[in-house]
């Protein structure tokens, strides 16, 4: 079974906080910064967290939405959404150069990342704020539509990093809707399962795999795997 990197929906101010258990069993630390969830503090919080625990540094922009914990699309334009991005992005990078660490990806949330992954505009609007801001930014999309992306490589500078998520259900390489029974993972086990299948998995390219810290058997399933 190949490596694959880890990586971890953090920074969300969830009550209770599982920042500080999940930080030391991922790779990757994707934190939020205000738009679903998050603020100055509790980025500068989890930032520091992630140093602590030398966990690569992402941020995770979303629609301006908490209310809906950016699960919600809405109809922007390709301008709004460059700024949208980019003020999002600029402003965690400040808040990592302020902190003496790395800014390294990019991982839309919720709606923006599938808005991402089935309207070219609001990729291509992604790629402009993320060039804008830091022209070596990787950026995480989901993995198994690698033709989606070719269009777009001489846009982006930064490399694309595919992901699966350990605790969603797939239907082929597509994700179960969230409104569909089923199609979060709620059993360790069957988590474990699916992250151990997608470290086989040869099909398509994978490089990181997605565990959400709001999802406690999520959390059991890392604790698991740390110490297997």
């Amino acid at each position: 079974m190949s490596k694959k990197l880890i990586n971890c929906d953090l920074g969300e101010c969830l009550t209770p906080n599982p920042d500080g258990i999940v930080m030391s069993l991922i790779d990757m630390a994707n934190i939020a910064c205000g738009g679903h969830a998050g603020d100055d503090e509790s980025m500068v919080n989890t930032i520091k967290l992630a140093k602590e625990n030398n966990a690569t540094i992402g941020v995770h922009p979303s629609y301006n939405d908490q209310a809906n914990f950016g699960r919600m699309s809405h109809d922007l334009n390709t301008d709004e959404l460059f700024d949208l991005i980019y003020s999002q992005v600029l402003h965690f990078q400040t808040l990592c150069h302020d902190n003496d660490a790395a800014l390294k990806y990019v991982k839309p949330h919720g709606a923006l990342y599938h808005d991402m992954m089935e309207k070219p505009e609001v990729l291509d609007a992604i790629i402009r704020a993320i060039q804008a801001v830091d022209k070596n930014l990787d950026l995480v999309v989901q993995a198994g539509n690698e033709d989606y992306f070719k269009n777009f490589g001489n846009n982006h500078n930064g490399g694309f990093l595919h992901e699966v998520f350990a605790d969603r259900a797939y239907k082929g390489i597509e994700m179960l809707d969230r409104g569909e029974k089923g199609a979060v993972l709620d059993s360790a086990d069957a988590i474990i399962e699916q992250y151990q299948r997608f470290l086989s998995e040869k099909s398509f390219k994978i490089d990181t795999i997605c565990f959400h810290s709001d999802n406690l058997a999520s959390v059991e399933a890392l604790q698991r795997l740390k110490h297997a």
